[in-house]
């Protein structure tokens, strides 16, 4: 659309895509129980799958105004291994002192063959673009803590966390034109690698039998550093002390409510991801509404002050409810820098700036003969949170963080019929709204509503068969976005149709 509101090029797009998805996943889980008292568990996921999807577009347009190519279709092919497996150790050292630690290891490879067919206006013969690419993530992290009780009415408390996370990406892009003998070719390949480190020590001193404080100190630091066949290596570090501060007061004539409230400094490490360089290509119709994605090797950790105040309420065995409120101010918060470069556009994450958010937060869940005795035996759960946010170095309205929901709400109830069958359902809700992406570009999400079903049967001791039915209302997902400069503003829109899912799962303990 041009500056003085006339429309100049308007197209339309059929797009049509299918999905095969096949999928076997074990989860075994051990524990062991130790003469001297020690226990140890563990617990794995082990997860195969393979995903194939093709689909086509249609654009419908005037000849002048069509995109590069108007008929297209592509299909992909991915398989995916992952394993995630965690060791625990509870050990008590004496009477007043004990050590709890845990291990944990990660690993996901997934391997994609991509093919695009691209047809220009009035030709027969395609553009190809044929990626193989894979894209490894594994990590590795300890954490633990010692507690023990050195004086009456304190405890000291040490403990560490420690994670090292590596991300190995090869591409391999075969680029052919229509009517050309020659292929172009890209090889890409990178390398980034985040290791986090943090101790901290603290005092959790029972103030009185209804005040506890937990005092201390907590240091953690971040190491980053991407390499690559087309780049120099970068690194980056930092580091920051941050006060522990959290005090419980249990109300003198309320035995069960008690309020919390925490004074604390986190630290938010970039995903690899983010850090990665690699192009994730539009491969048609590039634009600021659908422009190229490119990690930033530079990226910087979030840091944030915040504090958090809760009122919490155990009035029933297994039933409670909470009021929560928070509020955070972060400094180099992450925002995504859209720049057009020989005529494509590309989006990269970067810092700039501060953030304030803060939120509300209402959780209850509680048994209805808790409070009606002669009720039927359910379950009910509730939740709901209101979040708001506001960005320094972009401008309002709707300045806000571009991945935080306004509003989401959670029902759910668990009806027990016999020992042998249950049935339920959960319904949640979240609120979209528009969002500025960037001082030019604007996105728009609509409501999301989800209601889900089970029904369980126990067929014997250890085995059981579940019956779900995910996404009932097979709500439509709606997006939008546009983009104003001097030239002008270009509006994108998508309507993706939804779809429920029935599942029907035999499980059996061993």
């Amino acid at each position: 659309m041009s500056p003085d509101g006339k429309s100049r090029v308007l197209r339309l797009i059929q797009q049509k895509n299918l999905a095969d998805f096949w999928r076997l996943a074990l989860t075994p889980r051990l524990n062991w129980s130790m003469g001297n008292g020690d226990t140890l568990s563990w617990q794995s996921l082990i997860d195969f799958y393979r995903n194939v999807n093709w689909g086509r577009d249609h654009e419908t347009a005037a000849p002048e105004d069509a995109s590069q190519y108007p008929d297209n279709n592509y299909r992909a092919s991915s398989h995916t291994g992952l394993l995630r497996s965690d060791l625990s150790w509870a050990h008590r050292i004496d009477a007043d002192s004990k050590l709890n630690a845990k291990l944990g290891l990660n690993y996901n490879k997934r391997e994609t063959d991509y093919n695009f067919y691209g047809y220009p206006l009035g030709q027969s013969q395609a553009f190809n673009r044929h990626v193989v690419s894979n894209a490894i993530d594994s990590s590795v992290s300890s954490s633990g803590k010692y507690l023990s009780r050195f004086r009456d009415g304190h405890s000291l408390a040490l403990g560490w966390d420690v994670t090292q996370t590596q991300r190995s990406e090869t591409r391999a892009q075969y680029d052919r034109q229509p009517h050309a003998a020659g292929i172009d070719t890209l090889f890409e390949d990178y390398q980034a690698n985040v290791r986090r480190v943090a101790v901290f020590a603290q005092d959790e001193w029972d103030v009185t039998s209804h005040l506890q404080a937990y005092l201390g100190m907590r240091w953690e630091g971040l190491n980053t550093e991407t390499a690559g066949r087309l780049m120099s290596s970068v690194q980056t570090r930092s580091s920051v002390w941050s006060p522990v501060m959290q005090l419980l007061w249990k109300l003198p004539e309320l035995e069960k409510d008690q309020l919390r409230f925490a004074l604390s400094r986190t630290y938010k490490a970039p995903t690899t991801r983010s850090l990665v360089p690699r192009r994730y290509t539009a491969n048609n119709d590039n634009g600021p509404n659908n422009p190229d994605f490119q990690g930033n090797p530079q990226l910087l950790p979030e840091l944030a002050w915040g504090a958090d105040l809760a009122y919490e309420s155990y009035f029933a065995k297994n039933s409670m409810f909470s009021l929560s409120a928070y509020v955070k101010r972060v400094q180099d918060v992450t925002v995504q820098n859209l720049y057009e470069r020989n005529g494509v556009w590309i989006t990269t994450p970067f810092n700039n700036g501060k953030a304030r958010v803060m939120g509300l937060e209402f959780d209850a869940k509680f048994s209805l003969q808790d409070l009606l005795p002669a009720s039927v035996p359910l379950e009910v759960r509730l939740n709901a949170a209101r979040n708001w946010s506001r960005l320094d170095a972009i401008p309002g309205p709707d300045n806000r963080l571009t991945d935080q929901v306004p509003l989401t709400a959670n029902l759910g109830m668990d009806y027990k019929r016999s020992e042998q069958q249950s049935f339920g359902f959960n319904f949640n809700l979240q609120t979209g709204g528009n969002v500025q992406v960037t001082p030019g570009l604007r996105n728009y999400t609509g409501v999301s509503r989800i209601l889900d079903l089970y029904g369980l049967w126990k067929l014997e001791k250890k085995t059981q068969l579940r019956l779900s039915v995910s996404n009932l209302l097979h709500q439509d997902v709606l997006q939008s976005s546009q983009f104003s400069d001097q030239d002008g503003r270009q509006s994108r829109s998508s309507v993706t149709p939804g779809s429920a899912t029935i599942r029907l799962q035999f499980e059996k303990s061993l």
